[in-house]
C-alpha cells in the first residue's frame, strides 16, 4: 500500500457522462445517489504494477493494483472516470504505470472486504467509497460476501 502524500488537486474538466454526473453530484446539482447509479453502469481505470494478463499462457505473476491509505489506515483501491486521469498519478506513483479498464461492478465484485475505493485520486472533482458502502454494494448486487 503507498502512504505517498497526496499531490495537490489538479482542475478536472469533465470528459465523459460519468465525470459529468461526478461533478453534478459535488456542486449539489444532482444527488450522490445518481452519481453512484451512473458508477455502477460503467467503465472505469485501474493502475497496475504490470501489464494484466490477456491469456492463461502468460506468467503466472499476478499485476497489483495501485492502493491508497485512506483514513485510519483503510485501504483504498485508486480507480479512474477516464483514461486521461491517469497520468497525473502516474507520476507520483511509477511502480504503477500500467493502466487497466474494467467494469465498476467488476471491481466491486471482486474486492476484498475491508477495502473501500478512491476516485480520481490527486484530481479537484475527487470521491470515496467506504468499505462498508462497497459491501453493501457487492451485497446489493447479489455477489455475497468476498473474503479473498
Amino acid at each position: 500500500m503507498s502512504e505517498h502524500p497526496p499531490p495537490a488537486p489538479a482542475e478536472l474538466e469533465p470528459a465523459n457522462d460519468l465525470e459529468k454526473a461526478l461533478v453534478a453530484a459535488q456542486n449539489g446539482e444532482t444527488t450522490t445517489a445518481a452519481f453512484v447509479h451512473q458508477l455502477v453502469d460503467s467503465d472505469v481505470y485501474i493502475l497496475l504494477s504490470q501489464p494484466a494478463k490477456r491469456n492463461e499462457e502468460e506468467d503466472d505473476v499476478s499485476p497489483q493494483p495501485l492502493v491508497l491509505e485512506g483514513p485510519d489506515k483503510t485501504p483504498m483501491l485508486a480507480m479512474f472516470t477516464h483514461s486521461e486521469r491517469v497520468s497525473f498519478i502516474i507520476k507520483e506513483y511509477p511502480d504503477f504505470s500500467f493502466p487497466y479498464e474494467v467494469e465498476f461492478s467488476w471491481i466491486v465484485a471482486n474486492s476484498s472486504d475491508g477495502m473501500g475505493l478512491v476516485i480520481n485520486p490527486g484530481w479537484s472533482y475527487a470521491a470515496s467509497i467506504p468499505a462498508e458502502a462497497v459491501a453493501q454494494l457487492r451485497n446489493k448486487n447479489g455477489k455475497g460476501d468476498n473474503k479473498t
